[in-house]
């Protein structure tokens, strides 16, 4: 029987649209619950193994799931189960390169979107879910190393992610141990990494470091772990520690200490090479490294400006201006909230502290910090007693601020300022102003002119 199809001619042009009594409107619903729920449901039918169709054996386990699923949580179980492969066919499959306990979490996870993370199975379920494709593990993995990073597991967080190609880990980590060059080379794990990774850590522009003599003890700490096998590499090594930035009797004594006779002849052809100016063996013109290169601020002051022909005031200023000592260039910075003569100013943390000081006849009390980082200045707690032309010294992670001008005398006292709590505290002194401090060694040293 042949099928007859009508076709309604088209509505004549111009003529108006069809109308009908039902006027239709339309909604959409979209349930944010439901997506959730579905997974619950799901994860209910796989812990009471309704439905399961494939089994996955890892270190001599197996845990049943459904292959739908796992497609769907991961891109590797995806090709497995989809690309023609056998075991798109097979009722057990199995995967030999991960641990039992890290398969059955990772299969949690594409069920329950739940997963515990410990310092001790991190890396394992890290590599596990990068082959397995699972990227939310990854990311969380990745991010969860980041925050554990020490000076004694940086280098071996590095390794692992320059292993298995985790570049955001491995930036993180590289980061980390350039700007804690001087406590990462004080560790052991720093004396078990491998040459190559070594020298690309010292030939960094980017270490924190207060001098390049950190650099070359930190090789020559490497070298001497195994005297015999490494110092073999003493040139490729020390090719990348900018010597000639070293000062030549810290490096003298150095070699006069060395213990091995041929590590000794060739530190010595290097002090010649550098004497000599030849540059044969190392480099003789360098830089210093970026983090290394020192600024210097200049705070604050105040100037005279005649108001009439008998009347001077002393105008104070807010602003700050940096010197770069590798460009020789000076620049404006960010000025600070007030304006202050004679206060206290020392650094802490890399952080610039000016406390005190005098404006416009009054002592202050206040204070601020900057730092040269964010290029931003904020206020800290106000000291008990204000005072100028005082001492401010830092120390064992607090300031001290010593004597100095308290209103019409000389205060004898010193107060104490702990920068996590924000908080200063008086202690006892002797009456002294125009204070400087120094530090030798780690001791405090106060010299000041004193009041009699």
């Amino acid at each position: 029987m042949a099928a007859c199809v009508g076709v309604l001619p088209p509505p004549p042009q111009g003529a108006p649209p069809p109308t009908s009594s039902l006027v239709s409107d339309t909604h959409r619903y979209a349930c944010k619950s439901y997506a959730n729920k579905l997974l619950q449901n799901l994860c209910a039918l796989w812990h009471s193994q309704h439905f399961c169709d494939v089994e996955i054996s890892a270190g001599g386990f197996v845990v049943k799931a459904h292959r739908a699923v796992l497609s769907a949580g991961s891109a590797y179980f995806q090709a497995m189960f989809t690309g023609g492969l056998a075991e798109e066919t097979q009722t057990l499959v199995e995967i030999k390169s991960i641990a039992h306990s890290i398969m059955s979490q990772l299969i949690n996870f594409i069920y329950t979107g739940d997963i515990e993370i410990t310092v001790e199975n991190a890396q394992e379920l890290v590599v596990a879910a990068d082959m397995l494709e699972i990227h939310h593990v990854v990311h969380v993995g990745t991010n969860f190393l980041t925050k554990e990073l020490h000076p004694t597991n940086a280098l071996g967080i590095y390794r692992f992610a320059e292993a298995h190609h985790l570049v955001e880990l491995l930036e993180a980590a590289r980061d980390y141990i350039f700007a804690n060059f001087s406590e990462v080379v004080m560790e052991d794990e720093f004396l078990e990494i491998p040459r190559d990774v070594l020298v690309r850590i010292l030939q960094s522009e980017y270490l924190r470091i207060d001098s390049e003599f950190q650099v070359f003890s930190a090789a020559m700490r490497w070298i001497g772990q195994d005297i015999t096998m490494r110092r073999r590499y003493v040139f490729d090594i020390l090719n990348q520690v900018r010597l000639p930035l070293i000062p030549s009797k810290l490096l003298e004594k150095s070699i006069s200490e060395c213990s091995d006779i041929s590590l000794k002849v060739a530190l010595r052809s290097i002090q010649k090479d550098l004497a000599s100016k030849r540059g044969s063996l190392v480099p003789l013109y360098v830089q210093p490294r970026i983090c290394a290169r020192k600024k210097i601020y200049v705070i604050g002051g105040s100037k005279r400006e005649l108001i009439s022909s008998w009347t001077r005031s002393e105008c104070t200023f807010e602003s700050v201006e940096c010197f770069d000592t590798y460009r020789k260039e000076w620049q404006k910075v960010c000025p600070m909230e007030i304006g202050r003569i004679l206060p206290g100013i020392s650094v802490l943390n890399g952080r610039i502290y000016v406390v005190g000081g005098e404006q416009e006849s009054q002592i202050l009390a206040n204070g601020e910090v900057y730092d040269p980082q964010e290029d931003m200045w904020t206020s800290i707690a106000s000291m008990v007693i204000p005072r100028c032309e005082f001492g401010l010294c830092a120390h064992e992670g607090s300031l001290y601020a010593f004597g100095g001008w308290v209103g019409e005398d000389i205060g004898g006292s010193i107060e104490k300022y702990d920068p996590v709590a924000d908080e200063w505290r008086l202690g006892r002194g002797g009456h002294r102003w125009f204070h400087r401090e120094v530090r030798p060694g780690g001791r405090r040293v106060e010299a000041g002119i004193r009041h009699a």
